[in-house]
């Protein structure tokens, strides 16, 4: 049923998008390819790292319309498992492609601690990062998508400068924790 409502204010929002009245975030990272079905793992981490660990993890984008969600490979390179989450985040916050806007990319992430199965992110959205209703559901669903691939977790609770806030940016409901469907 909350899907359903989900996708039904989704809906509402793209039309407000369409005929003007939200604006869409620009990335401001570099192109890596030309080449618009390029998937090439676009590393984000020294890989030269010491004693470091990489893994070739799944990132969620929005399309340049704010349509939908959409994944790309990227590696990581990390010490330990609280890295990795960070890690993770700062690959959420640059696609490398114009075509994929990460919603992400001015959002600042405080800190990442997991414990027993739930991932706690602590942000800081500053007033140019807000977004629409339409595109703070896209950026709910690309965070649970992307973190949510890691099987040790089970829950994610997201932290407004360390509340738990009813919603993100205004728009729409925050579940506390967010629980993998």
């Amino acid at each position: 049923m909350k899907k359903r409502i989900y996708v039904a204010i989704a809906i509402c929002a793209i039309s407000i998008l369409v005929v003007g009245c939200g604006s869409k975030p620009t990335s401001s990272s570099p192109v890596q390819g030309s080449d618009p079905a390029n998937t090439t793992p676009a590393p984000i981490a020294n890989p030269s790292e010491e004693n470091g660990e990489s893994q070739e993890i799944e990132v969620f984008y929005a399309d340049d319309q704010l349509l939908q969600v959409e994944q790309r490979k990227k590696e990581i390179t990390f010490k330990d498992d609280s890295e990795k989450y960070s890690k993770t985040y700062a690959a959420l916050q640059s696609s490398g492609q114009t075509e994929l806007i990460p919603l992400w990319s001015n959002i600042e992430l405080l800190s990442a601690t997991f414990d027993q199965g739930k991932l706690t992110l602590d942000v800081h959205i500053p007033d140019e990062a807000r977004l629409g209703s339409g595109g703070e559901l896209l950026a709910i669903d690309a965070l649970k998508g992307t973190f949510f691939q890691f099987d040790e977790v089970t829950h994610i609770d997201l932290l407004v400068d360390g509340d738990a806030t009813d919603s993100l940016m205004g728009h729409a409901e925050l579940e506390h924790p967010l629980t993998r469907e």
